[in-house]
């Protein structure tokens, strides 16, 4: 049978990418496997190991998310259940923002027959920060204690960008070592991703105030047409979750109300996998 490996957005997750009472990788799991489509899914190592990683002088990207990835990638490939040439990772915000990253720099990641990534950022982390904190100025609910707590995140992220001209300086914006900054300073996903000609589905909910349909999917969009591998998608009323927002632009509060992966989301994954294992097959 077809796999996929779950990739987790930033922050120290667990396997269910459980944010408030909702877990959109536990109603994708349920939702593939209901038609026969194996899932992987796995703590992060920031969850289960975080005195250890915050001990490494040259923290980066490859520490938090791409390492697993790639075992995960390879523990599935040795699974006698599993179709090796049907196996595919799934990216959710971080993790869809890395992909690109795990195609271009490791081997195993040849095993791969595409990616999915929803609501991944393709611009650089500081850029989709500070948009989302100027988002969040302008909402009613931001009072002057949480109009505080941003302007304290704004200049955070001008210590991300300080490093562009002195990438040795001896800073730790948001409490993460500065390797982790400068690792990422020049990488651009979609380009990355277009260029290793793999095979992706890329959603993106309408309503998403983290990563935006104007500012993110549309340069995946604008990059789609260099790759007629990938097939783009957005949902109207759903947020960073996929889930629904009562609202044309989400809120933090929405992640308060439970609720579950749009069957939507599901659907098309489904039937991307099944379209995309078809043509293999054929070729």
């Amino acid at each position: 049978c077809p796999c996929v490996i779950l990739v987790h957005g930033s922050g120290p997750q667990d396997r269910n990418e459980t944010i408030g009472p909702n877990q959109p990788f536990r109603d994708l799991a349920w939702g593939l496997a209901s038609h026969q489509i194996a899932v992987l899914r796995y703590e992060k190592r920031t969850r289960i190991y975080p005195d250890a990683l915050k001990n490494l002088s040259s923290f980066t990207i490859k520490d938090e998310t791409t390492d697993d990835a790639v075992s995960a990638i390879e523990f599935v490939e040795n699974l006698d259940t599993v179709d090796s040439g049907k196996i595919f990772a799934l990216g959710h915000s971080l993790g869809g923002f890395a992909l690109p990253r795990i195609v271009q720099m490791y081997p195993q990641a040849a095993a791969l027959a595409g990616v999915i990534l929803l609501a991944a950022n393709a611009r650089p982390l500081d850029e989709v920060m500070a948009s989302q904190i100027a988002y969040l100025e302008t909402l009613e609910e931001a009072t002057d204690d949480i109009r505080e707590v941003l302007q304290s995140m704004a200049a955070q992220i001008e210590l991300i960008r300080s490093l562009k001209q002195d990438p040795h300086a001896d800073v730790t914006p948001f409490d993460v070592p500065a390797s982790y900054w400068v690792d990422l300073q020049d990488y651009r996903p979609p380009r990355v991703l277009c260029d290793m000609a793999m095979s992706a589905l890329i959603l993106q909910g309408e309503s998403d105030y983290q990563v935006r349909m104007d500012e993110d999917f549309h340069l995946w969009q604008k990059q789609s047409r260099n790759c007629p591998q990938w097939t783009c998608l957005s949902y109207p009323g759903l947020h960073h979750l996929f889930m629904p927002s009562p609202k044309k632009m989400a809120t933090p509060r929405d992640y308060a109300q439970a609720d579950h992966v749009d069957p939507r989301v599901v659907a098309d994954i489904v039937s991307w996998i099944n379209h995309s294992t078809r043509r293999a097959t054929k070729h």
